[in-house]
């Protein structure tokens, strides 16, 4: 009979300035049939995850000199590609809530204070690994590129409305398209109307309104990132709408039967929340829909 070969160990990246934190949850990891790198700076991290995309998760600390572990999972979300992005623990001596608040905003998977004991620590790394692992076999490389392609044109339409108007701006032209090609001001003004009315064809996402809207669209850009949302971090994740009304919308969405809350089995206080599988699908077909429209304006079409 031919031998099985040995299951692959999960490739963990511990970031730490602190030599000693840094050895220990090191030998923790490694004893416990993990496979262990280590960063003593963000930057560091940055560059080693570049060349390593197998990396299931970090273990970060926060206070760090130079890039802090905040900034680094921001930077982390722009420059490692949403296949290979990793999950990430936060680890700190300082337990600070706005650190946690940011954290979690950003997607992080767990929040761990200094020192930790090693069952914990491996339970939180067990956790964490299991949903990586389950998020990156789901993951469909069509849907992290149409993610993509809508990410970057927010990012066109949002620079394009902020243009000066010109003092001799043409007006568009009746069919709209071809016009508003030539003037970027008038193309974002343009996709801005199609999204819009495109939300409004997607019934019964189109009876939402703003708030609970954005959050559907929170939580799923979350799992197409593969990163999980706990219902206090979705409610935080908006701006400019109070955590109060967030968790309204949270509510509404779950008798609605948008999204689905499940219990943290590690932790009775918390509740993860999942987009309904009929919402995620009229979400994706809402987003192929947008991505058609804009190119064709894009185009000229």
């Amino acid at each position: 009979m031919e031998s099985k070969p040995p299951p692959v160990k999960p490739r963990i990246l511990v970031i730490d300035d602190d030599p000693s934190t840094l050895q220990l949850v090191h030998s923790v990891l490694d004893a416990n049939g993990h496979a262990p790198l280590m960063a003593t700076s963000a930057e560091q991290a940055l560059a080693i995850l570049g060349a390593t995309p197998d990396v299931l998760l970090v273990i970060s600390d926060i206070n760090m000199p130079g890039m802090d572990g905040i900034v680094f999972l921001e930077r982390l979300g722009t420059e490692v590609s949403a296949q290979a992005t990793p999950g990430v623990i936060f680890l700190t001596a300082h337990a600070r809530m706005d650190f946690a608040v940011a954290a979690l905003r950003l997607g992080a998977l767990d929040f761990l204070t200094k020192p930790v004991r090693p069952k914990e620590l491996l339970q939180a790394v067990s956790r964490a690994v299991d949903r990586v692992q389950r998020n990156r076999a789901s993951q469909s490389p069509q849907l992290v590129n149409l993610a993509q392609q809508a990410e970057a044109l927010a990012a066109a339409l949002k620079g394009w409305s902020q243009l000066p108007v010109q003092k001799e701006a043409e007006p568009i032209a009746p069919a709209g398209r071809k016009a508003a090609a030539d003037n970027p001001r008038d193309f974002a003004l343009l996709g801005m109307e199609q999204v819009r009315r495109l939300r409004r064809s997607f019934p019964p996402l189109s009876e939402l309104d703003d708030v609970a809207w954005h959050l559907l669209l929170e939580l799923a850009s979350a799992e197409q990132r593969g990163q999980r949302l706990s219902v206090s971090a979705l409610c935080v994740s908006i701006d400019n709408v109070s955590s109060t009304t967030a968790l309204r919308r949270v509510q509404d969405l779950v008798k609605g039967g948008h999204i689905t809350r499940v219990p943290d089995p590690a932790d009775a206080r918390r509740d993860f929340v999942t987009l309904d599988s009929a919402t995620q699908a009229v979400l994706d077909q809402y987003l192929e829909r947008v991505g058609q429209e804009l190119a064709a304006v894009a185009n000229g079409g």
